[in-house]
């Protein structure tokens, strides 16, 4: 896509923001005059609404597709080897020390590194949560952090020197009292498996213009991407990760605290806004579904700027107060749950 068609879609989105904003404000003053909104009027609303929901998603493959690397069709010996494996059940190349073997009693072939760099690369792109959180490659099956507390370490202010009992000076180093040390505790982060086995048809194999590979890796990598986010918000901790939603409500280490309000507003987006610790507001992240985005489109502070602004450029996301938004389905909307909205730097939770 041209540089042409980018602003375009750019000016696009701009244009159904301001319209959008027009048609709430006369909804606003619709319901403070009549006591409630008139249809055509909300009905123009949810237009529009659909309408930036639909500038985004253009704008955001735009992005995806600008990122995407080129294709490299350098193949190596063992992406041969391991294509002739899929297409033919050949193993004799499988051997070969570029291809990594796991044992075919129990768990079939490894694929290549080429195609492992390839699922990673999409699996990052399509999950919200590897995108707002920090990741760490591993080849054990726990983590292990030594961390503080939440207890920093104390200081105190001091004179240089002291007057003692006999008159004289001493260091202030004589007189001083201990201060508070942080204590240091050993985190282990377990991690699951994940796997797939995707299923080919024969007549698709036996086409030599179908790519294989790209086919292996848009549905390993659709499969992962689905069951990571899922279970990354609502995992239960047995058998796969504990979900962000999973956590009892707290400040205090493997606890998540909770700012519940009776309903969806811009007073309670303020205390969520505000209840994180100034240390972790730099790089924090506004994490929702799509239907609680819609919702928070329309609030207004009470000096009447709208809370949402969208982006008008491919790397900037749209914010909330300021801070970025991701969106992720298996977030939890208003109606299903108190927990529909989350704030926080994810890179540093454990």
């Amino acid at each position: 896509m041209s540089l042409t068609d980018i602003a375009h879609r750019i000016n696009e989105l701009a244009s159904s923001w301001e319209q959008f904003k027009l048609i709430n404000d006369r909804k606003l003053k619709e319901i403070e005059s009549k006591g409630r909104a008139d249809s055509a009027t909300i009905e123009q609303l949810c237009k529009v609404n659909n309408a930036i929901d639909s500038c985004k998603e253009r704008l955001d493959l735009i992005e995806t597709a600008a990122q995407r690397p080129e294709v490299n069709t350098d193949f190596s010996t063992s992406d041969k080897y391991f294509s002739d494996y899929i297409r033919k059940g050949m193993e004799s190349g499988l051997s070969h020390k570029t291809l990594s073997g796991d044992d075919s009693d129990i768990g079939g072939y490894l694929v290549t590194p080429h195609i492992v760099k390839r699922i990673n690369k999409r699996v990052t792109d399509s999950s919200p949560m590897r995108q707002i959180c920090s990741s760490q490659r591993i080849s054990t099956e726990t983590l292990d952090y030594i961390i503080e507390d939440f207890d920093r370490a104390g200081a105190g202010w001091s004179s240089e020197t002291v007057d003692d009992e006999d008159g004289g000076n001493k260091s202030k180093y004589d007189f001083a009292k201990d201060t508070d040390t942080p204590k240091i505790q050993k985190i282990s982060v377990t991690t699951y498996e994940l796997y797939a086995q995707p299923q080919i048809s024969q007549k698709l194999l036996d086409d030599a213009f179908v790519d294989v590979e790209s086919w292996l890796v848009e549905k390993i990598a659709e499969t992962f991407s689905k069951e990571e986010s899922e279970a990354f918000i609502k995992g239960e901790g047995t058998f796969q990760p504990k979900g962000i939603l999973a956590y009892e409500n707290g400040n205090s280490y493997n606890k998540i605290e909770q700012v519940k309000t009776e309903k969806l507003d811009s007073d309670s987006i303020m205390m969520l806004y505000y209840s994180l610790d100034e240390y972790y507001s730099k790089n924090a992240s506004f994490l929702m579904n799509r239907s609680t985005l819609k919702d928070i489109r329309l609030l207004k502070s009470q000096t009447g700027q709208y809370l949402w602004q969208p982006s008008l450029s491919l790397e900037a996301p749209d914010t909330l107060m300021g801070t970025s938004i991701s969106i992720c389905r298996y977030a939890t909307s208003a109606k299903q749950s108190a927990t529909s909205n989350c704030d926080g730097r994810f890179q540093t939770s454990l």
